[in-house]
């Protein structure tokens, strides 16, 4: 399988969490994030700080995903046209999540 182009990787297009260090009025800035820690899809990528992190021309996008389980996933990466990243309870995860 070819690697995906940067320019094709999912967007986030909105982010619920205002207290990360990426996030500027709920859209992500980090370049590329990666979700799920093998048992839930967090964003693995969230910084909870008082820096300000990312790039500010950026929308982040989703660099690979963990959660080999997702309908969206195919060989850790993401396939879905779009995410959206916010809270499930108390930790920040993709919402976007639907497993198979």
């Amino acid at each position: 399988m070819a690697a995906t182009p940067v320019m094709q990787l999912p967007v986030i297009s909105e982010c619920a969490a205002e207290n990360c260090a990426y996030n500027h009025d709920h859209t992500c800035h980090a370049a590329a994030i990666t979700v799920g820690d093998l048992s839930s899809p967090v964003c693995d990528t969230f910084m909870g700080a008082d820096l300000e992190g990312g790039e500010p021309s950026v929308t982040g996008r989703v660099g690979a995903c963990k959660m080999a389980d997702c309908r969206h996933n195919t060989g850790l990466e993401c396939h879905a046209p779009s995410i959206t990243v916010g809270y499930e309870e108390e930790q920040v995860d993709c919402l976007t999540y639907v497993k198979t």
